[in-house]
């Protein structure tokens, strides 16, 4: 609401159960504001299901996305909106992010990714391009790839590489458009990142990115031996080297 450019509606996407609370203060949120739409599923079945359902009820031509726990920049969508403008080739467009804790101006560390369509293609050979709870993409890219694959892991690597193989361009702003709440303790974060059942979704995605064709066998293979060794290190010391590689 405190955006400098207002969006044209606001859909929040209740993933199974919450509170009695929360759904007071939604449900009078909703009541309150035109723009604000609530759509309650009855089952939590994960965020690529959520963003489906939530983007199949939008109306606009694009869609802004964030996480319910992050804060944005207040000139957030007027900086994509703007940039969208002035680059209509232009499908997906992120942005930086900062990482905190608890507080908010106490920032824990910057995630930086590539700005330009080339720079991006090419990091994404090795990892996610995108800051995922900050970019803004024409909604006519999700309906053409049938929207994020609710049997995979990472949802949203799979989407922007799927994009990329329908003929979408990229780019990524250098401004800082998100604060990503870490919460008190990164532990669980990571541990969610961390472990046979991460190394094994991981080893199921680059397969599917070679049968696609979007990595060669070399690149299959650099990520196999490379990345999936790093998820089976001692906890201690994976989550030193991921803090190390995330710091700035």
């Amino acid at each position: 609401f405190n955006q400098t450019v207002s969006p044209d509606e606001i859909i929040i996407v209740v993933d199974g159960f919450v509170y009695k609370e929360i759904v007071e203060f939604l449900n009078k949120l909703e009541l309150e504001n035109d723009i604000v739409s609530i759509l309650y599923l009855k089952e939590n079945k994960g965020l690529a299901n959520a963003l489906n359902e939530g983007i199949k009820k939008a109306k606009g031509k694009y869609i802004i996305r964030m996480d319910a726990d992050d804060i944005c920049a207040l000139n957030r969508i007027e900086k994509q909106i703007d940039f969208f403008k002035k680059n209509n080739d232009i499908d997906i467009l992120g942005g930086q992010i900062e990482e905190f804790t608890i507080d908010e101006n106490e920032i824990k560390s910057i995630r930086n990714v590539p700005l330009s369509h080339d720079d991006i293609v090419f990091f994404m050979k090795f990892r996610s391009p995108f800051s995922h709870p900050t970019i803004m993409f024409k909604k006519n890219i999700f309906n053409e790839i049938n929207g994020y694959d609710t049997t995979i892991f990472p949802e949203d690597y799979d989407f922007f590489v799927r994009a990329f193989l329908k003929g979408a361009k990229f780019a990524n702003l250098k401004d800082v458009l998100l604060k990503f709440r870490l919460g008190d303790d990164n532990s669980n974060m990571l541990k969610r990142r961390h472990g046979y059942s991460y190394a094994k979704n991981e080893f199921k995605i680059y397969r599917r990115f070679y049968k696609l064709g979007f990595y060669s066998l070399i690149d299959f293979f650099k990520n196999i031996i490379f990345k999936l060794p790093l998820r089976l290190l001692p906890f201690a010391l994976f989550k030193f080297i991921y803090s190390f590689t995330r710091s700035n």
